[in-house]
């Protein structure tokens, strides 16, 4: 016996065992729930499994840091510690990539560009803590310093 609910299939372990193949790759594709007793469990593509682990994981974090935000210390954080050495424009910066990224990555299940670009505001953040870095982002420098190479 097959039953659907939203777009889950559940059927009972005797049904999994008698057509294997056809639910496993069934769950391929979506979610098949396999029903035996009390017991409950899912068959899942290992992809659909990994974005719902770092989506669940991310989206917990991204509303703690919004909490953060609204508290009014903008510049203090335990979900990304190292805000505190950015400025008051680059938090902000910060803050709309992050929401712009974490949209792009939920939408395409694609949790690469949203790892790489925390890692590259965490980088640059680290940059702000060395004095001698500091000193060489704020200095302006003019394309005649430059040589071109061929």
């Amino acid at each position: 016996m097959v039953n659907t609910i939203l777009s889950d299939e559940i059927i009972n372990s005797t049904e999994l065992r008698n057509n294997q193949k056809r639910w496993l790759d069934k769950a391929y594709s979506s979610p098949v729930s396999i029903m035996s007793g009390n017991k409950k469990l899912v068959l899942l593509n290992r992809e659909q499994a990994k974005h719902m682990y770092l989506l669940t994981d991310y989206v917990g974090a991204f509303i703690k840091f919004c909490r953060e935000q609204n508290s009014g210390k903008k510049r203090e954080s335990d979900v990304f510690p190292w805000i505190k050495h950015l400025s008051e424009e680059a938090i902000e910066e910060f803050n709309n990539e992050l929401l712009a990224t974490f949209e792009e990555a939920v939408y395409n299940k694609d949790w690469s560009v949203f790892e790489e670009m925390l890692d590259a505001w965490a980088a640059t953040a680290e940059a702000m803590t060395n004095p001698e870095m500091v000193e060489l982002i704020a200095t302006d420098v003019s394309k005649e310093e430059f040589t071109k190479v061929e």
